[in-house]
C-alpha cells in the first residue's frame, strides 16, 4: 500500500510539476496489560483495585515486561464478605497483594510450566509456588484457567482466585512447644508430647523443624479410646507423632512446590503432599492444612485437621464388631437389624476386615416405626441398607477418611456397591448427610465410626421414561416451575434428550414465599427470568451423592453463575438465653427458644402469608396463632432465621421468608396440635442435617428422568456467589 501512494504521488509530480504530501502512517499504539485487562470485560474489580492503588499507572508503562496472574471477577468474589471493601480502604494491604500477583519479567505458559516444582519472585518481593495437577499450572494453590494473553509490555495469566501473599515471618519469641501451649487449641497434642518426652525435643532451639500440628478437634476424631490406647503405647505414640515432624523450616511456599511429592518425616514415613485444586487447599499424609505458617524462634507450625496415623499400627482391642457393638449398648437396634438381616455372624468373621458406619439407637429411633419394622420384615431391603453402612475388605481409620474426604475423588464403594460420599464441614467428618459422631471404636476384624443418623442408599436410576419437562409437568407441585419455563422459552432446552442436566426444582411453594408483585414481575421479564431459573440448572447429572460430595463447595450453573452446596446441620445450632428460635433434635422441628416466654413449644407456617412480604395473622388469628416476636433486629442462630415487620411495626422471627407463630391450644412443650388444622398451618420440621444448594433446603433427591436428575427445593435461588 505505501508503495502504491508513493507511485501516485511520482506520477502526479511529472504531469502536473506540483509537490503532492504523502500521508504519514501512525505508529501503532501500544497496548498494555492494563489496556488488555480493561478491554476484556472480566477483570472489572483488579482494574478498580490497581486504579486504587495507582499500580495502574505502573503496568501501562510501555516500557515495562510484566508477568500478571490476573484474577477474574469471579475470583474476587470468592473472597469473605467485606474483604474486597476493607482491602480498597488500605491500599498499602491492597498493593501488596496485587504486586503478589506480578513478576518483573515475561514469562509465558511454556516457561512457567517448566518452572513447577520451584518458587518465583514476585514484584512485592514475596515468593510463589509453581506446580502441576495434571495439565493445569498451579500458582501456590490457584488454578491458571488461562494463559498467554499478550499486551505489548507483558503477558497476563488468568487465575480463579485472588493469592495472598504468605505470612512475614518477623521476629518470633517462643518455640513450638511453647507456642502450642500458648495457642489452648493443641491440649491433646501437647499432653501427646510430654508422654513420649518429644516435647523436649522441639523445644529444643539449636534444631529447626516443621511442625504439622493436629488440633484438639483432629485429636477428638481418633475416638476416646483410642487416644487412651495411644498413651498407654508411648513407642506407638511416638512413631505416629514424628509423622507430623520435618527436620528443616518448611514455609508454605516451599510445600506449595512439592505438589505430587513426597515430604519425608524425622520418622522416616514419606507423606504425600498434594494440593485439592477445588479446594484450593495443601494437604499432607490426606491431612488439609487449615492455618499455614505460623512462625517460632525453632521452626514453623502448619495446622491439620487430622492426625496423621498412615502405616502406624495401632494395638488392637480384644472382641469383633460385633462384640464391641454389643458391649458399648447404644447400638441394640443395630445389632437386631444385623442378625434379621443375616450379617451378624459376617460382621463378627474374625478372618474378614470391615469399616463399620454405625447408627445408634437414637438414629434409627429418627426413622418412623413404620418404616423400621417394614425393613425388618423385608431382609433383602434391610441387608442393602446395613451394607451401605459398611466398607468391605478395608480398616479405614479416621485419618483415612478424612484423607479421602479431602481429596477431589471422595466418594467411596459400599458393601452394597453403592457409592457414598465423605466431607467436611469444618473438623466433622460427614458420610452422605450423616455426622460422624464417635470416631476409630477399633475391635480385632475392623474399625467403628459412629454415626447419628441412618444412611440410606440413593434411588437407583432405573430406567425412566419421561424427560425432564414432562417429569414437572405431571407432578402439580412444579405447576409454577412449568409456567415459568414457558414464559422462558426453555422448555424445549430443558426437554431435549440429547443432553444431560441436573435441575433442583423449587416446588409452587417456594415460588410461593416470593411476594406476588415481585413474582408478577419477575415472570414478566423475560431476562430476569431466564437467569433466575437458569441458576438452577447445572450442565451435567449430578446425583444426590455427587451432591453429598460437593459440600462445601460451588457448582457453577447454566446462569454462568456458582452456587453453594453445604450440609447444615441444625443439631449443632445454639439456643442461648437470649434466642427466641431453637432446634428441638429430638423432634426435629424449630421449637421456642430459651429466650422466649414459651421455650419448647413447637412453631408453625400459615400457608395464607405465601405471596405476602409480611404477617397476614392479625387479630383474632394472632390471639389463637401468636407470633413468634423478637427483640432486636437480627436472629440468626439458626442458618435461614430472619425478621419481618408486621404491620404495626413489630418484629416477628421469620424461617426461610415465612413469619413464625405459636399455637395457643399446644398446652406443653412438643405439642403439636395446630400440625395441618385447615391445611393451611404446618409445624416447621427439619432434618438434623440439610443439603442446601445456595440456602435452598434439598427436601426430595434423585428423580431420574431420561436427560438428567430432578432435585426439589424448598426456595428459588435468586442470589448466588457471583
Amino acid at each position: 500500500m505505501v508503495s502504491s501512494m508513493l507511485l501516485v504521488a511520482g506520477c502526479n509530480d511529472d504531469d502536473n510539476n506540483e509537490k503532492v504530501e504523502v500521508p504519514m502512517i501512525p505508529e501503532p499504539t501500544a497496548t498494555t496489560v492494563v489496556d488488555v485487562a480493561v478491554s476484556n470485560g472480566s477483570f472489572t474489580t483488579l482494574v478498580a483495585a490497581l486504579q486504587a492503588t495507582g499500580l495502574d499507572e505502573t503496568l501501562a508503562n510501555a516500557d515495562g515486561n510484566f508477568t500478571v496472574f490476573a484474577p477474574t471477577d469471579a475470583a474476587f468474589d470468592l473472597l469473605p464478605e467485606g474483604t474486597l471493601e476493607a482491602l480498597l480502604a488500605d491500599t498499602d494491604t491492597l498493593s501488596d497483594i496485587l504486586t503478589y500477583h506480578v513478576i518483573g519479567s515475561k514469562v509465558d505458559a511454556a516457561t512457567a510450566i517448566s518452572s513447577a516444582g520451584s518458587k518465583v519472585e514476585m514484584v512485592n518481593g514475596d515468593s510463589v509456588g509453581l506446580s502441576l495437577s495434571g495439565d493445569n499450572l498451579l500458582v501456590n494453590t490457584v488454578t491458571v484457567t488461562a494463559t498467554d494473553i499478550m499486551a505489548d509490555n507483558g503477558i497476563i495469566h488468568v487465575i480463579d482466585a485472588v493469592l495472598m501473599p504468605p505470612t512475614d515471618k518477623g521476629m518470633p519469641t517462643t518455640n513450638i512447644v511453647e507456642t502450642a501451649v500458648a495457642a489452648g487449641t493443641f491440649n491433646t497434642l501437647v499432653a501427646a508430647l510430654q508422654a513420649t518426652n518429644l516435647d523436649a525435643v522441639l523445644a529444643d532451639e539449636s534444631k529447626m523443624y516443621t511442625v504439622f500440628a493436629p488440633t484438639d478437634d483432629a485429636f477428638a476424631m481418633l475416638g476416646e479410646e483410642t487416644i487412651n490406647t495411644l498413651l498407654a503405647n508411648t513407642d506407638v505414640l511416638s512413631s505416629i507423632l514424628l509423622q507430623h515432624v520435618v527436620m528443616g523450616e518448611v514455609d508454605s511456599v516451599t510445600a506449595f512446590t512439592l505438589n505430587g511429592m513426597e515430604a519425608e518425616t524425622v520418622s522416616g514415613a514419606k507423606l504425600p503432599v498434594s494440593i485439592n485444586s477445588e479446594t484450593d487447599s495443601l494437604m499432607i499424609g490426606g491431612a488439609k492444612i487449615v492455618t499455614k505458617d505460623i512462625y517460632t524462634t525453632n521452626g514453623i507450625i502448619h495446622v491439620i485437621d487430622a492426625v496423621i496415623v498412615g502405616d502406624v499400627t495401632v494395638p488392637e482391642p480384644v472382641g469383633n464388631i460385633v462384640e464391641v457393638a454389643s458391649q458399648a449398648g447404644s447400638f441394640n437396634t443395630l445389632l437386631i437389624a444385623a442378625a434379621a438381616a443375616g450379617l451378624a455372624d459376617v460382621l463378627a468373621d474374625e478372618s474378614a476386615t470391615f469399616t463399620v458406619f454405625a447408627p445408634t439407637d437414637a438414629a434409627f429411633a429418627q426413622i418412623p416405626e413404620s418404616t423400621l419394622n417394614a425393613l425388618l420384615a423385608d431382609t433383602e431391603a434391610l441387608k442393602n441398607v446395613l451394607l451401605y453402612h459398611v466398607i468391605a475388605d478395608a480398616k479405614v481409620m479416621s485419618d483415612g477418611a478424612v484423607a479421602v474426604a479431602n481429596s477431589e475423588n471422595n466418594k467411596v464403594t459400599m458393601a452394597n456397591t453403592q457409592m457414598t460420599a465423605l466431607s467436611l464441614s469444618g473438623s466433622d467428618l460427614y458420610i452422605n448427610a450423616s455426622k460422624v459422631s464417635a470416631a476409630n471404636v477399633e475391635a480385632s476384624n475392623g474399625v467403628i465410626h459412629v454415626v447419628d443418623q441412618v444412611i440410606l442408599p440413593p434411588s437407583m436410576k432405573g430406567e425412566p421414561t419421561q424427560n425432564i419437562v414432562e417429569v414437572a409437568v405431571s407432578n402439580p407441585d412444579f405447576s409454577t416451575l412449568v409456567t415459568a419455563l414457558q414464559a422462558a422459552n426453555l422448555v424445549d432446552a430443558l426437554a431435549d434428550e440429547t443432553k444431560s442436566y441436573t435441575v433442583f426444582a423449587p416446588t409452587n411453594a417456594a415460588f410461593d414465599k416470593i411476594p406476588d408483585d415481585a413474582l408478577s414481575a419477575l415472570l414478566a421479564d423475560n431476562t430476569a427470568l431466564t437467569n433466575v431459573l437458569l441458576q438452577h440448572v447445572v450442565a451435567a447429572e449430578i446425583d444426590s451423592v455427587s451432591a453429598y460430595a460437593a459440600n462445601g463447595k460451588a457448582v457453577d450453573t447454566l446462569a454462568n453463575n456458582d452456587v453453594s452446596v453445604d450440609l447444615i446441620n441444625y443439631t449443632e445450632s445454639t439456643n442461648s438465653a437470649s434466642d427466641e428460635v431453637a432446634y428441638d433434635a429430638a423432634g426435629q422441628m424449630l421449637v421456642g427458644g430459651n429466650g422466649s416466654a414459651k421455650a419448647g413449644y413447637t412453631l408453625y407456617v400459615f400457608d395464607n402469608d405465601l405471596g405476602q412480604a409480611s404477617s397476614t395473622c392479625v387479630d383474632a388469628c394472632a390471639d389463637a396463632w401468636p407470633p413468634v416476636m423478637v427483640n432486636d433486629e437480627m436472629v440468626d442462630n439458626i442458618q435461614g432465621l430472619s425478621v419481618i415487620t408486621r404491620a404495626d411495626g413489630t418484629k416477628q422471627a421469620a424461617f426461610m421468608g415465612r413469619p413464625l407463630y405459636f399455637y395457643a391450644q399446644d398446652m406443653a412443650p412438643g405439642e403439636t396440635k395446630g400440625d395441618a388444622v385447615n391445611n393451611v398451618w404446618w409445624k416447621v420440621s427439619l432434618p438434623q442435617v440439610a443439603l442446601q444448594v445456595q440456602g435452598a433446603n434439598v427436601v426430595t433427591t434423585d428423580i431420574y428422568t431420561t436427560n438428567g436428575v430432578i432435585h426439589v427445593i424448598d426456595t428459588v435461588i435468586t442470589e448466588t456467589l457471583n
